[in-house]
């Protein structure tokens, strides 16, 4: 795992999954705190990511706050920004070619469209049409067998999941988060926006450390067989009933799962992460005490067995 450390309010609004492709746009995007949206047009090559970078550096010297949203393929490329001013509202520009396509629904009212085409060289670009067909197709197939690795990989995890599942002591972990959410005072409205801190692409494993940087309070969870996702489960309903607003970080792999989760009005980050990954002043929640570990003997040479496979399908799709 490679830490990305910006300096930003950066995340991911995308991951590669064990169900392909997964997208956060229309949540991120949709969102009603958005006033207008520019949705940027144009192929590979035509400088999408350099624009959305040079928009929001000419926007923040002139007052407005940014939102950095990188690419979950190769997070050095910008896949869209967020910019906010007092009195100005936010908007929004963003990538909308594929695989994350974003078409308007109410275009021109609340959306425009900016085409980066206009500036290619078709004449120059037709005479190696034959070159850029073929590596279209070499890439395509290399997603294709990313993503078939990574669909054993969910495989392996569900059969974790469920050979595990008696062990862990899910009454427990309910009480202790309700517990460490005691203080947290009502919200007025609940409020969820996707916001991921980790990616997995051609770049391997990549995590944003924007949570960590903007958090008054951190708490890292270090996962045993799966029990933090419990916990994590929990801590989200537990912002539901209490009407808070929160960013959720899915896991990028797992989307069905959560690997994170800032709340916003108090500041206080939850991470499901190696505690290596966290250089900032943290507290550990150590999920083995969830664990009945002593109980598990019978089951131990196949979790070995799923733990093994699984660590060789996710290296062969990175």
């Amino acid at each position: 795992m490679s830490i990305k450390t910006t300096g930003q309010n950066a995340y991911f609004a995308a991951s590669n999954s064990t169900n392909g492709f997964v997208s956060y746009y229309e949540e991120v995007f949709r969102a009603p705190r958005i006033n207008h949206i520019w949705a940027i047009k144009g192929g590979p090559g035509t400088g999408k990511s350099r624009f959305l970078g040079d928009v929001a550096g000419y926007a923040t010297q002139r007052g407005w706050m940014s939102e950095y949203i990188y690419c979950s393929s190769d997070p050095v490329s910008l896949d869209a920004v967020i910019l906010t001013k007092e009195g100005e509202g936010t908007i929004a520009l963003l990538d909308a070619t594929a695989p994350h396509l974003f078409e308007p629904v109410c275009p021109g009212a609340w959306e425009d469209i900016v085409n980066l085409g206009q500036f290619w060289n078709s004449e120059a670009l037709s005479c190696r049409r034959t070159e850029i067909e073929q590596l279209n197709r070499e890439k395509g197939e290399a997603y294709r067998r990313a993503y078939r690795y990574l669909s054993g990989f969910g495989d392996m995890r569900a059969n974790r999941d469920a050979l595990v599942s008696p062990y862990i002591q899910k009454e427990k972990i309910a009480a202790f988060a309700q517990k460490l959410l005691r203080e947290e005072p009502m919200g007025e409205a609940y409020c969820a926006q996707p916001a991921l801190m980790h990616s997995i692409g051609m770049r391997g494993e990549v995590a944003l450390d924007t949570y960590f940087h903007e958090a008054k309070e951190i708490f890292v969870l270090a996962d045993c067989h799966g029990a933090a996702q419990y916990l994590m489960m929990e801590l989200g309903k537990l912002a539901t009933q209490k009407r808070l607003s929160i960013r959720i970080s899915h896991d990028p792999v797992e989307a069905e799962k959560i690997d994170g989760l800032f709340l916003c009005n108090s500041g206080i980050a939850f991470v499901v992460c190696p505690e290596e990954e966290c250089d900032y002043p943290h507290q550990r929640i150590p999920m083995r005490r969830f664990v009945n570990t002593a109980a598990m003997k019978r089951v131990r040479g196949e979790l070995r067995a799923i733990n093994r496979i699984a660590r060789a399908l996710k290296g062969e799709a990175l």
